[in-house]
């Protein structure tokens, strides 16, 4: 047996950082391995015609044999129960290398569309497909690579194409921010009308009743114009035609503050192009999904909100009002950079300009700390 990794599993963007491997995912690995058994046993009885695959086969389990950065790289061994000499193959394992194959083909060819992908793995084994992914958020991504030349990238797109190839539907968590507008405190199911699409009906437990009332009476109240959101991690069952229902209470329900930076982005999603006065470039989807998570990563908690605003350039400017003083970073949504400035209202002049890489958690690190220098220096006069 040995543990060179016969898989990587490579995990990027949103959530994901530096050879860290979170725990919401280990479900998703977990639902890889008994996908993995299964096409193996498959592959094994079409070749062999045989009815039952060998014992050996319930023996074969995948490890985590490392960890690497870049953002997260997991190396994954295969091992048996079953003593063997070192440096041996575990018994079949041709026939678990071919189903890893098979599951990254099945991957790439959901990419090209549906129809690429009938009869390549029999449907029930597809089903895997409910799970593996069902973890990834925004932009994460979940890359599997047998070889440098043999890899395939799953996303939330992708992972729709795949349940639904074994069962018409795909079932996902997923982060849903909106303005609650009814609550049946009978049936324990609220109405909610997200930001950037329809509405819809969504079950909530006991623990979450005080704040979903709270929801609604501050939305009904609402006099100023001002929105009242909340965000809500639910686990959801889309169609490919990309509709929702909601079968299982919401996991979390939280009252956002005023200045959520994540609703204002959700916001700027409905703007087209020409939004403004005829002019106006509408922001990039992805590049808000970016920028959503990033904040949400890097901002600190405990640091004054900014106001969130569009730009007619496509880009999104975060603005802090800081006494004498005002705060800026106009970002460009593409390149993932920020322009800083700060302008002094009482000499109407600026005092600085800084180009920062949003990636990177040194710039935002470095944000934070001129932030709370500036509102240090403005409440002392």
């Amino acid at each position: 047996m040995t543990d060179r990794p016969f898989l990587q599993i490579r995990l990027r963007r949103g959530r994901f950082k530096e050879a860290e491997l979170p725990f919401f995912i280990l479900g998703d690995i977990a639902h890889l391995q008994c996908m993995v058994v299964d096409v193996a046993k498959w592959r094994f009885k079409n070749k062999e015609d045989r009815q039952r695959s060998p014992s050996d086969f319930n023996r074969i389990y995948l490890k985590l044999v490392g960890l690497q950065a870049g953002s997260t790289v997991a190396d994954i061994g295969i091992g048996t129960t079953r003593t063997i000499l070192d440096g041996v193959p575990v018994p079949y394992q041709e026939y678990f290398e071919e189903a890893v194959k098979d599951i990254i083909d099945s991957i790439r060819l959901a990419e090209q569309g549906a129809e690429y992908l009938n009869g390549h793995i029999p449907p029930q084994y597809m089903a895997h497909f409910d799970h593996i992914g069902s973890s990834l958020q925004g932009n994460e991504e979940m890359e599997l690579a047998f070889t440098n030349q043999h890899k395939a990238c799953l996303t939330q797109q992708s992972c729709k194409v795949l349940a639904y190839h074994s069962s018409n539907l795909t079932t996902q968590d997923i982060t849903i921010r909106g303005a609650i507008f009814d609550v049946n405190l009978r049936t324990m199911k609220f109405q909610l009308q997200p930001i950037h699409g329809s509405s819809f009906l969504c079950p909530f437990l006991e623990l979450h009743k005080e704040l979903v009332v709270e929801a609604l009476k501050k939305y009904k109240k609402d006099e100023d114009g001002s929105n009242v959101y909340v965000q809500v991690q639910v686990v959801g069952t889309y169609d490919m035609q990309d509709r929702l229902q909601i079968n299982e209470p919401a996991k979390s329900v939280v009252l956002l503050d005023p200045l959520s930076v994540s609703a204002s982005l959700d916001e700027f999603r409905s703007l087209q192009d020409g939004w403004l006065d005829g002019e106006g470039k509408a922001p990039d989807p992805d590049g808000l999904d970016w920028l959503s998570d990033t904040f949400e990563r890097y901002y600190p908690n405990d640091l004054q909100l900014p106001r969130t605003y569009p730009m007619a350039d496509g880009g999104v400017s975060l603005e802090w009002s800081l006494g004498v003083r005002e705060a800026d970073i106009e970002i460009d949504l593409k390149k993932h950079v920020g322009e800083w400035y700060v302008f002094n209202k009482d000499t109407e002049q600026g005092e600085e300009e800084k180009t920062l890489k949003l990636e990177q958690l040194g710039d935002w690190e470095w944000v934070s700390k001129r932030l709370r220098s500036l509102i240090k220096s403005s409440e002392h006069g």
